[in-house]
């Protein structure tokens, strides 16, 4: 196929989704710089970038950013329409889509919660996680690895973090995956999905004014009193704002790691040398699970927009396109790395793009690689014989976090693998 002939790429489509490296491979060979199809149907069209060298180009440009409002006045490139306001007013405030300076007083209070000390201080409560949450189903020999475990793990975490009762899980759940279906898939959702989106930011904004007035009465260690603290001592922040972060936080900023457990495990039990490998070496994990996040990313795409004029290959990049940066093709670059398509845990260390680069880089990396290290150390000691329930896999529908909506898996329990008075079976 020709750059001439090549169709334009859609792939907010289920058979993208469900298995976008063929499509990623294609186009990275035949035309990486790519005017393909919006999401947004109120725009002509979208880039679309393959290449490594391009995608790490673009994330660490100051010619492009994340604020559609600084080169678009038509409001085509607002996150949501204006028309849903407490929805959208919320997800203007998040950090993720602000640039500098915004950007950096926000990541500036938050990032002092996510330093590495931290989250080394945060791993005996995220072992008793993970070990509380096999205690409840390994006697059954099976489980839903999303909803049993990756999704879970993480948001107990957070919630821990934020200092709010983890029994509200299921609150969060609920709320979490309304945000999520209006803002993070990159797909056009209906009225009713964004009506939803709506009534689960005022369910938000109620839960955290609450716990934020406690903070201001009773303050404790978790990162709300820390975020109340900057505003009523350097004046930092505004209500609206920690709001939004703490919204923030507790739902895209655990979706990272749900994937990442759910798509490594998968990728092990497909591969069963590598998981061989990591159980003979388990001085191998740090470099496997960087290996993991390079092999089948757990967010495959991000977007900015462009600040001003900008060629690559001879194309020009207007001011005010739209630009996906595909990390999951980065990620599968030959030019970058060899072999790219086999997981290979002794691969030569090199940056991938995985947790973004630039001021945007990944807030929570360190704790995702915490969280990730632990949850397969766990799995894959705790669980023999893992395997998988089911031929074909069930993906949600969202290029951007890429993962599996349910994933079943088998094990034996341990009265399986000892026998009914702790014998093990000849």
């Amino acid at each position: 196929m020709s750059i001439s002939t090549i169709e334009r790429l859609n792939p907010f489509v289920k058979e993208v989704i469900s298995d976008p490296y063929p499509y990623y491979s294609l186009y990275r060979k035949e035309d990486p710089v790519h005017w393909g199809i919006s999401a947004n149907p109120r725009l002509d069209g979208a880039w679309y970038l393959f290449r490594y060298r391009d995608v790490m180009k673009v994330m660490e440009s100051p010619k492009f950013g994340r604020e559609a409002s600084k080169v678009r006045n038509d409001g085509e490139g607002a996150p949501v329409p204006k028309a849903y306001r407490g929805f959208s007013s919320m997800v203007s405030n998040w950090m993720v889509f602000r640039d500098a300076p915004t950007h950096t007083r926000l990541r500036t209070i938050v990032n002092k919660v996510f330093s590495a000390k931290m989250v080394e201080n945060l791993r005996p409560a995220i072992i008793g996680i993970a070990d509380c949450l096999l205690d409840r189903v390994h006697l059954q020999g099976e489980m839903d690895l999303v909803e049993d475990f990756a999704f879970p793990l993480p948001i107990m975490v957070i919630a821990d973090m934020l200092g709010v009762d983890p029994k509200d899980r299921p609150l969060f759940r609920k709320y979490a995956l309304a945000l999520q279906h209006a803002s993070a898939s990159r797909l056009t959702p209906s009225p009713e999905v964004y009506e939803q989106a709506e009534a689960a930011t005022q369910g938000f904004i109620e839960y955290f004014k609450k716990e934020i007035a406690k903070r201001h009465q009773e303050p404790t260690k978790d990162l709300i009193t820390a975020l109340v603290k900057a505003r009523d001592e350097g004046n930092k922040l505004n209500d609206e704002e920690i709001l939004a972060t703490c919204i923030h936080l507790l739902t895209a900023g655990h979706e990272t790691t749900v994937n990442l457990i759910s798509k490594g495990i998968l990728a092990l039990l497909r591969n069963p040398r590598q998981l061989k490998l990591l159980r003979s070496h388990p001085e191998l994990m740090p470099a496997a699970v960087e290996e993991l996040v390079r092999y089948d990313s757990p967010v495959q795409m991000v977007s900015r927009w462009a600040y001003e004029d900008f060629e690559i290959d001879g194309k020009v990049i207007k001011r005010g396109d739209s630009v996906n940066l595909i990390l999951g093709s980065a990620n599968r670059d030959a030019e970058r790395f060899e072999n790219p398509d086999e997981l290979n845990f002794e691969r030569e260390p090199l940056k991938h793009s995985g947790f973004g680069s630039g001021i945007h880089y990944c807030l929570g990396s360190s704790l995702a690689r915490a969280e990730v290290t632990i949850a397969l150390n766990t799995l894959i000691n705790r669980l023999p014989n893992l395997s998988l329930k089911e031929d074909s896999i069930e993906w949600a529908d969202n290029i951007v976090f890429h993962g599996p909506k349910h994933l079943q898996i088998g094990f034996r329990s341990p009265r399986e693998a000892k026998g009914l008075w702790g014998h093990d079976h000849v």
